[in-house]
Order: C-alpha cells, then structure tokens, then sequence
C-alpha cells in the first residue's frame, strides 16, 4: 500500500474512535429513585450555588443609606425647606386677604401651605399668582451660574386647554 493511504486510514481511525466516544458520553452512574415517573425532572435541592458570580435574580437596585423606603429621597432638615422645587407639586392656590397662598405637595405625599418668599432647600418662592407659582432656583454654593426661575403650574396644561 502506499505511504499516503496508510496515513489516511489511521486518521480517519483515529476521526471515527474520538467521533464514537464524543456520541457515547461518559457513563452516569445516575439512579432512577423508585416511583418516578418517566419525562419528570429530578427534584431540585432548592439552593443556588453562584461559584463566585453575582446572583441573577438579586435586584440591583439598592436603597439610599439613611432612607426609610427605597423610593424615598434623602432628606435634610423638615418641613418645606427640606425638599427640593422638582419634588413639589403645587396642588391648591388660595388668596386670604390681599395675600396669596400655595398648598405644595411633597414626595412624602403631605401638604404645605407656603408664602412669596418661603424658602426650599434649593429655591425661594418669587410669586403666586391664581394659575401657577414661580420659583428662583438658587444655585450650588460658590457657584457662578444665574437664578432660574421655575413656573410650576396649578394644573398641567392639557387641562387648561379644555
């Protein structure tokens, strides 16, 4: 026989036996517990074993250090001068006198009733006004950039256009 074919043959050998043994597996020694049914799938043992890597089905998401509720922002301080102009809603505006007054609903879902010139923890009060209130937003301490004022309206205003 030719050199050639004879490599060829102990190759393809060599293919076939690693091919055979790849198909057959190793043998499980596995025992089929009596009164199993058959297609069901063994009973787990409940636990995850994460071999070092974080677990899947942990959230992610962790609640703020010193919070009650992980939805909570972190307040400082209480009362309205705690929150901040985006965690108000204004929901009442009523006028005793000459003097106008706002109801500001925080993120804790209590009711405040603030004056022109009350103070949040990031704002004044500029005006009130029978539609909206206005805010001056104050900038971070040693900070350059100019007030902004913020209008936060008594209703949104696809309820206005009614």
């Amino acid at each position: 026989m030719n050199a050639n074919v004879m490599k060829d043959a102990r190759r393809f050998a060599i293919f076939g036996f690693v091919f055979v043994s790849v198909l057959a597996g190793p043998v499980s020694a596995q025992q089929i517990q009596v009164g199993a049914k058959v297609g069901e799938p063994a009973p787990s043992t409940g636990t995850y074993n994460s071999l070092g890597h974080r677990d899947p089905f942990a959230s992610l998401i962790t609640p703020r250090r010193g919070s009650t509720t992980p939805n909570a922002p972190t307040r400082t301080g209480t009362g309205l001068a705690s929150f901040q102009v985006a965690d108000v809603k204004v929901s009442g505006i009523v006028k005793k006198g000459e003097i106008w007054m706002a109801i500001l609903e925080g993120s804790d879902k209590q009711s405040y009733v603030a004056k022109v010139k009350d103070k949040l923890s990031d704002a004044v009060i500029k005006s009130i006004d029978a539609t909206a209130v206005v805010f001056l937003e104050t900038g971070e301490p040693g900070s350059f950039a100019r007030p902004r004022e913020v209008r936060k309206a008594l209703r949104a205003l696809d309820e206005v256009n009614r």
